[in-house]
Order: C-alpha cells, then sequence, then structure tokens
C-alpha cells in the first residue's frame, strides 16, 4: 500500500518571497526554491507549492503542468523518503519542457534533485 502523503500549500506573496529569496536549484524542467522553516512553522507537514507562470500557456496547459508536477513530487518523495527534508519550505516552478516531457523522467529528476538539498 502506498503511503499518503499530504501537502500544506504557501499562502499568500509574503511566504512566497520569503521562500524565493532563498535558496535555488534548477534543472532542465523545473526550478526549486527553498528555505529553512520558522520556528513557529509546523514542523511535521510538508510545505511546498507547485507553480506554472502564466508565459506558458493558457490555463489548461499550466493546470495541466502544475498536476504532474505535482504528482511526480509525491512520487518522488515516496522514492527518497528519509532523504527528503521536511525542515524546508518549497516553492517549485515549472518550465515549458515539463509539458512534452515523460512522467518518469519528471520523477527521477526531482529525486535526484530534492536527494541535493
Amino acid at each position: 500500500m502506498q503511503k499518503k502523503i499530504s501537502f500544506e500549500s504557501l499562502s499568500g506573496s509574503k511566504e512566497f518571497k520569503e521562500v524565493l529569496s532563498g535558496k535555488k536549484i534548477n534543472s532542465h524542467l523545473f526550478t526549486i526554491f527553498y528555505r529553512s522553516k520558522n520556528f513557529n512553522d509546523k514542523k511535521n507537514t510538508i510545505q511546498l507549492s507547485c507553480v506554472a507562470a502564466k508565459k506558458l500557456g493558457n490555463a489548461v496547459k499550466r493546470n495541466k503542468m502544475r498536476r504532474r508536477l505535482k504528482m511526480a513530487v509525491r512520487k518522488a518523495i515516496i522514492e527518497i523518503e528519509k532523504k527528503f527534508k521536511k525542515k524546508f519550505k518549497y516553492a517549485i516552478f515549472a518550465k515549458s519542457k515539463i509539458y512534452n516531457e515523460n512522467y518518469q523522467n519528471i520523477v527521477n529528476e526531482l529525486a535526484t534533485k530534492l536527494k541535493l538539498i
């Protein structure tokens, strides 16, 4: 049976700006921004948001990119389970190549990049 992972989305522009001012890791499919959680944030929750910028296409295309990215993140976190750090807040920005990329390639790329953090 697969584990159920629940995410808490980043809320508000203040929280996004805070995460965007942190460190980042680039890939040809996405960019991961991350920053340590504050002492008053929930320690055991995964605070993560997947974003597809408006310049990437119409709403249908952006939503598909976001959905693929969210599911790939879930699968990647399950794969690397113990190496994933919950002490960070994450914002993952999709790039246009993610739309046509093979799903398993997205998962593998996410797993390798999340291990680096």
